[in-house]
Parts: C-alpha cells; sequence; structure tokens
C-alpha cells in the first residue's frame, strides 16, 4: 500500500506540471491550442478506458490487488509522456 500511497503522489505531482503546461499552450490560442485541447480530451477518454481495462485484466487473472497498481500505471506513463512532450521547446 505504501508504494501506491508513493506513486499516487509522484504521478498527482508531474499531472499538475502537465496541467499548467497544457493550459499554458491552450491561453496561446490559435490551432495549437485547438489542437492541444481536441488531443487532451482524446487522451483522457482513452487513458479511462485503457486504465479500465488493466483493473479488469487484474480481477479476471485473480489477482484483485493488483488492479489499482495496475491502473495507476497507465496513467502515470501518459502524464510522463505529456511532461515530456509539452516541456519540449
Amino acid at each position: 500500500m505504501n508504494k501506491l500511497f508513493s506513486d499516487t503522489l509522484k504521478m498527482g505531482f508531474v499531472a499538475n506540471q502537465v496541467i499548467g503546461l497544457r493550459l499554458m499552450k491552450i491561453a496561446t490560442g490559435g490551432a495549437r491550442g485547438r489542437r492541444e485541447s481536441r488531443l487532451m480530451i482524446d487522451e483522457k477518454i482513452k487513458a479511462a478506458v485503457d486504465a479500465s481495462i488493466e483493473a479488469a485484466m487484474s480481477v479476471l487473472a485473480g489477482q484483485p490487488h493488483r488492479a489499482a497498481d495496475r491502473a495507476l500505471a497507465v496513467y502515470a506513463k501518459r502524464v510522463d509522456r505529456n511532461l515530456r512532450r509539452l516541456s519540449k521547446r
């Protein structure tokens, strides 16, 4: 449980950075801002579906105790990827 807690805290911190970077990009407006808004929505829907599938797979595999870890791993990977993409100059 401690690992899940620390992984969640880490992802939350990185997610806040991503939110800030995304808001700056969206606030600039134009085609890039609109593209980022659409991308954000598409990514959130896909991440939610993929995390749900991972959690369900854990349950079906007889490992319901791993469902939260596997779902969080999906989100953490996407958040890290977005941080790298948005941090590029």
